[in-house]
């Protein structure tokens, strides 16, 4: 469901920076897909509590801008 809810978001006209909130697990899945990973590579790094993760979206499709940023 995040993806397809990430590439609908994409596709809005109006669409310049937008905040989605979720829980750890669904922003991994996401990132896997971003990365072209296996949803079994979830476990290969952390999405801590309150972290930023930064996706792009472009003409030429998503890309990971960011992983995991905490303010300490």
């Amino acid at each position: 469901r995040i993806v397809r809810h990430m590439k609908l978001i994409a596709r809005a006209p109006n669409a310049a920076r937008i905040a989605l909130v979720s829980h750890a697990d669904v922003i991994k899945a996401a990132v896997c897909y971003v990365l072209g990973l296996s949803l079994d590579s979830y476990r290969l790094f952390d999405i801590d509590p309150a972290s930023i993760t930064k996706v792009r979206a472009g003409p030429t499709g998503m890309r990971l801008a960011g992983l995991n940023e905490v303010a300490w």
